[in-house]
């Protein structure tokens, strides 16, 4: 009997794919011939999927449509757009609704996104195993647990996060003898390996697991794009990819600073060697920089090159947004925000708290922002340390024009 790798590599290759091992990389995609923009490279079912909002119904379990749904009157979870949908799922809802039917209450708040996939992804493993379910080269559960979990990478109080997670799915299906080890690993797998499953406009509407998309590399310069219909999902070529070329989609928003992919890169666990990354361009300081004053000129400002003259930019944005925008409105507060951040780097208290007195007890609003600030950064970071610093010399300035005022 052909082994799940041999299985795996015939059925891609029935799809004119293939699969070969990247240096530094583990495990690539490579089209075995040649794809023209705009074609499907793969398509794939998830293994296992859920709507982010599952109390509320905001979309049907099965082909996560929006309209005309329905709770199941039994367990009282999933919803269905209609009946063909709920048929195509019966067999794994039958089984996951019989779990979730004997819950408390208390129990059934348990199931939060993250908690219903590992569920859910149990239970399609039952039916695989008890051949209730077909299974495949490309859909068994055997490419889940080839996915990497990065297990040893992962920080202590995550991994005992992982853990209790895992005992709660224990709670919500007494009756499996899990292996919580295993679990716990698979739950780290989703942190790397889950796709958001998101409406053209790039609303996310759930989280599915696809252990053959799973496959393909991240490129900050990708030539493919991931995209969903439903929760189908779809690799289509942003440009001819040549046979033998390996395929890459990008994990991340590409339009940023390298800086910033490498650092939403890092809840992968690898660094990007991609061209784009490696080279040294002006790319980042165009994409971080501000126009020069001289409009003849069509070179660019670091943020930190000249901040007074960046600031004399901002002040005329401000002014501008001050006539268009409501006094609360967000994107004058923005503006101003920036704006307070320049003139403090430069030192300028007194422009600082002229900005500050624009809206009443502004230096209160800001000193509580730092209080919020305290609890979700901690003080101990060098960003929390200079905030704090800088924070008490706007309070001495503030106090000192209080007190000149009082003697005039």
């Amino acid at each position: 009997m052909a082994s799940w790798e041999e299985q795996l590599r015939h059925e891609l290759a029935g799809r004119d794919l293939a699969v070969a091992s990247v240096p530094g990389k583990g495990r690539g995609l490579f089209a075995a011939r040649s794809f023209f923009p705009g074609e499907v490279v793969i398509s794939q079912e998830p293994y296992a999927s859920t709507p982010n909002k599952i109390s509320v119904g905001s979309n049907c379990d099965n082909c996560f449509a929006s309209r005309n749904l329905r709770k199941c009157s039994v367990c009282r979870v999933a919803w269905y757009c209609g009946s063909a949908c709920q048929r195509e799922e019966w067999k794994l809802h039958q089984l996951e609704c019989g779990e979730i039917a004997v819950l408390t209450e208390d129990r059934k708040k348990m199931l939060t996104p993250t908690i219903r996939l590992m569920v859910r992804l149990v239970l399609r493993r039952k039916l695989q195993d008890d051949k209730a379910i077909p299974s495949s080269g490309t859909d068994n559960y055997i490419l889940v647990d080839a996915l990497e979990s990065h297990i040893s990478e992962v920080d202590k109080n995550q991994l005992v996060l992982y853990a209790q997670m895992a005992n709660l799915v224990q709670l919500i299906l007494p009756s499996f003898e899990l292996d919580l080890k295993e679990i716990t690993h698979t739950f780290s797998k989703f942190a790397c390996n889950a796709h958001t499953i998101c409406d053209p406009e790039l609303r996310p509407l759930g989280t599915g697991l696809y252990p053959v998309l799973s496959i393909i590399n991240h490129s900050c310069v990708p030539n493919a794009v991931l995209i969903f219909e439903g929760r189908t999902a779809y690799v289509r070529a942003l440009q001819p990819i040549s046979k033998n070329e390996e395929v890459s989609i990008s994990y991340i928003e590409t339009a940023a600073t390298t800086m910033k992919r490498q650092d939403d890169l890092k809840h992968y666990y690898f660094t990007c060697t991609c061209p784009r990354c490696v080279k040294d361009s002006e790319e980042d300081a165009l994409l971080e920089g501000y126009r020069c004053n001289d409009q003849k000129c069509d070179g660019f400002l670091l943020p930190n090159a000249d901040n007074s003259e960046v600031g004399s930019m901002y002040k005329t944005i401000e002014e501008i947004e001050r006539k268009l925008y409501h006094p609360l409105s967000i994107t004058l507060l923005h503006t101003r925000e920036t704006l307070l951040k320049i003139y403090m780097e430069l030192q300028d208290w007194q422009t600082a708290l002229m900005l500050l007195e624009y809206t009443e007890d502004a230096l209160m609003s800001l000193t509580r922002a730092t209080d919020i600030l305290r609890i979700t950064h901690g003080t101990k970071s060098e960003f929390m340390k200079e905030l704090l610093g800088k924070l008490e010399e706007v309070r001495t300035e503030a106090s000192f024009r209080l007190s000149a005022g009082d003697e005039q």
